[in-house]
This record gives C-alpha cells, structure tokens and sequence, in this order.
C-alpha cells in the first residue's frame, strides 16, 4: 500500500520536517552507501578484475517498475477511496571503444492518485565521444539532454559540448572466468586454482565467443586450456563441468565493469522549462564503476548544472547502485538516487528528491522468481516519507 503525502499548510510543520527529513535521509544513504561497499568489498577474485583491458565496452541496464492500488470503502466515504499508482523506468547504456565512446540515459517516474497527489519527472541525456587517441583516455563530447515535470511549464532542452577524461572498462570475460576457475577447483575438477594467465586465456577466449561457429567450439577450446595447466584431474573434465561451464558463459548476471569518465562542458538551453529566458550553463558530470568480485557490482553517478548565478539556477543529481549476487539463488539490488533543484523551488527553497530502494529475488530454478523490494521516496511536498513494500511471485508453466 502507498501512502502519499499532503502539502504542508502550516509553517511549524514547514519548519520542523527539513530537518527530520535530513537526518533521515542521511541515515538511509549512509545505510546503502555502507552496504554496497560491504558487498564490494566481500571477496576478491584471483587477479583483479579492474587490471582486465577489453578494447570494447557495452552496458546496458534497464529497470521498471509498476503499483496500483484499488480500494472503494464499502461505506459509501468517498473520501476513503483509494486509486493510486506508480510507474518507474530507469535505463542506461555505455559504449566505449579505443576511439569512439557513447552514453545513454533515461529515466522516467510517475506517481497518480485520482484522490490527491499527481506527479511526474521524465529526464533523457545522450553523448558521443571522440577520443583524441586511442591510447589515451582523454576525449572531447557533445551531446543532448532533455526534461519534463509536473512542475514545469514545458519540456526542457539543452545542447551541450565539453571535454573529458576517462575510459569504462568491460571485464565480464574475466567475471566469468574467475567463476568457472572456482567452480573447477570446488568440485576439485582442478588440483588448485588457475594461474593468471590461464585465466586471461579463458577470458579472452569468452570475449570473442562471437567468432566461434558454435558454443561447442568455444567450451572445446576451454576444455583443452583448463587440461593443458597440468593441473586437472586424470581423467579431464566430465560433461557435468563442461555443462557448468556453458551456463557461466551464457549467464548474463555476470556482466561487470570498472572505471569512468568526469566530464566538464558548456550547454545552453534551447527551450526553459520553466519559461524563464534560455541560458548557457556550465555542466560537471561523472561516471565511476567498481567490482572486486564476480558477484558483485558498484555503480555511482553525478552531475551539477548551473549559470552564472550558482545558488539560484544549480541541479544537482547523485546515483549510487549497487548488485550483489549471494548465490545462485539469490541475488540483492540497491540504490539511493537524489536530486536537488533550485530552480524548481518549493516555498521558497530549492525542491529535493530522495529515493531509496532495496530488492531481495530469489531464483528456485529456472523460470521462477521471487522478488521482495523495499522502497522509500521523499517529494518537497511530503510530511513524511512514502513506503512501498512489494512481494513479487512468478512461475514459467509452459
């Protein structure tokens, strides 16, 4: 059940909550900022993963979420109807090659209540990079961002260039090959663990599995790597590791990346959201991404906008993601997201947006999912916070 907040119609409550709310928030970020570095830092691989050079990067994520709620009080009051709902998108994509770069993202969160609250933010922000040589991580970029809210007037768009420094590092091969090393030496297929070049073999050898006629051929290849070590049992791997093998390099859980770029460019306004005169703003975003585990992922993003006038036209957006994979079975998703808008001001102050969610999903066996999420959000408008509990089942019959 969701529970939307009111306008505040009275100053003393105007007064108290921005503290209350601050403590909190604090709290509550602090909380998922502490446990994605926990889960991070849980386990390492054999070599780390972030040494890995791939000359091709491709991430892309993709989130949505839907609520809704009816309820018509059997009473007759109208005014404990209840028809609200909520539907959220977030999705991002990062491309990244020795000369060309590119990154997406869109994002879109609605809230509806017949009864009361109304509300939505849709913000979309794409750009292209060149690099200046594909030896060096420094780039020049131009790129188009555009916004709408039920607090503007219209459809906000900018057009931006800058210059960067930076490169996103795919190392999902040797994710993978980290896993099917510890696979191997578990169920002792392998006396010891791999050594490191071994492991850049197999890694690279799954990185170009495109080039293979089959899948076959490529589990070949790994089998003839894992027994030329000298290091597996007598009687090689069995159809049982071989079948493991192929699950770990089709499993797309695996994906994992390292690095980032911080960017730093002018853009100006082609249409203001507000109505307000076009401006020419000076942008400073940055993109970090971390693992030290197969397991796990470590995810954080920033931007600050504004013009001349800094404490009267500032935006400032923080995400901070974190996956972790407990198990086969089980797997753990959190972030916090915040925004805070000066130009989008509420009595007076600049609006702020705070969103906290966590999601527990288990996975049975295959084509079955339960799914336990938590998730907390702040408005300028709410006395408190919203809470939503959701409990998710779902089986593949056929």
């Amino acid at each position: 059940m969701s529970h939307f907040g009111r306008r505040r119609n009275r100053l003393p409550l105007r007064r108290l909550t921005p503290t209350l709310s601050t403590e909190v928030t604090d709290m509550r970020a602090l909380l998922v900022f502490c446990l994605c570095l926990v889960l991070v830092s849980a386990a390492s691989a054999a070599i780390p993963l972030c040494d890995y050079r791939s000359p091709r990067t491709d991430f892309s994520e993709l989130g949505i979420s839907f609520s809704y709620q009816y309820h018509n009080d059997p009473y007759g009051a109208s005014k404990r109807d209840i028809t609200a709902g909520q539907f959220k998108v977030n999705y991002k994509r990062l491309l990244d090659s020795p000369d060309f770069g590119a990154d997406l993202s869109v994002r879109n969160d609605m809230t509806i209540s017949v009864s009361g609250l109304s509300s939505f933010l849709a913000t979309g922000e794409g750009n292209l990079k060149r690099y200046f040589s594909p030896e060096d991580p420094f780039f020049g970029f131009a790129g188009l961002s555009g916004k709408t809210s039920s607090s503007y007037k219209t459809i906000g768009i900018s057009l931006g260039v800058g210059v960067g420094v930076g490169r996103f590092l795919n190392v999902t091969p040797l994710a993978k090959a980290t896993v099917i090393d510890d696979y191997l030496a578990e169920r002792q297929s392998i006396t010891e663990h791999l050594a490191t070049s071994d492991l850049e073999a197999i890694a690279y050898e799954i990185e170009n599995a495109a080039t293979y006629e089959s899948p076959a051929d490529l589990l070949r290849v790994l089998e003839e790597i894992v027994e030329g070590t000298g290091i597996a049992k007598a009687e090689g791997l069995d159809a049982l590791d071989i079948s493991e093998m192929r699950r770990i390099v089709e499993d797309n859980r695996y994906g994992r990346h390292c690095g980032g770029d911080a960017k730093f460019g002018l853009s100006y306004e082609l249409i203001n959201p507000l109505g307000l005169p076009n401006e020419l703003l000076a942008t400073l975003a940055f993109d970090y991404a971390f693992t030290t585990t197969p397991q796990a992922q470590f995810l954080v993003r920033g931007s600050v906008s504004s013009s001349y006038d800094v404490l009267r036209t500032y935006r400032l957006d923080l995400t901070v993601g974190c996956d972790y994979l407990i198990t086969d079975l089980v797997s753990v998703f959190s972030s916090y997201e915040f925004s805070r808008d000066a130009r989008d001001p509420y009595q007076g102050v600049p609006s702020e947006r705070h969103n906290l969610s966590l999601d527990l999903v288990l996975t049975p066996f295959p084509g079955s999912s339960v799914a336990l999420g938590v998730r907390f959000e702040h408005l300028p408008y709410y006395l408190e916070w919203n809470t939503d509990v959701t409990l998710l089942m779902s089986i593949e019959l056929l």
